[in-house]
């Protein structure tokens, strides 16, 4: 279970990475999408294709690039993409599972979105 300071760090980090995604064009669909198998932070479309995306919100450093989405997580993804799609009869779109990592630079005050497509 994920404490109270994580949890704010984590909201935020996904009203961060809604705004960055609407910025690239993207409409934000639906947030926080939760099913028994897990939860997707934000279902986004772009040209037609819908975006599954898991946020990652870290602080700048080493481990800010590591493999923030195991294995696991992606299964569980996946099975709570396929769920969502049934739920809403979606049968024919592009799906693009996706990761954004949020970066937040403590000592300037910025952060940094990184997009990336999970395979």
């Amino acid at each position: 279970m994920m404490r109270g300071g994580n949890r704010r760090l984590g909201d935020w980090g996904e009203t961060k990475a809604c705004d960055f995604l609407v910025r690239h064009g993207f409409t934000i669909i639906e947030r926080n999408f939760q099913t028994p198998a897990g939860e997707i932070d934000i279902i986004a479309k772009l040209r037609g294709d819908y975006y599954f995306v898991e946020v990652k919100t870290r602080g700048d450093g080493d481990m800010a690039y590591d493999v923030a989405v195991t294995a696991e997580k992606k299964r569980r993804l996946r099975k709570t993409v396929g769920s969502y799609c049934y739920k809403r009869g979606l049968r024919e779109a592009g799906l693009v599972l996706a990761s954004l990592m949020v970066i937040v630079d403590k000592h300037s005050s910025t952060i940094r979105c990184r997009l990336a497509v999970l395979i």
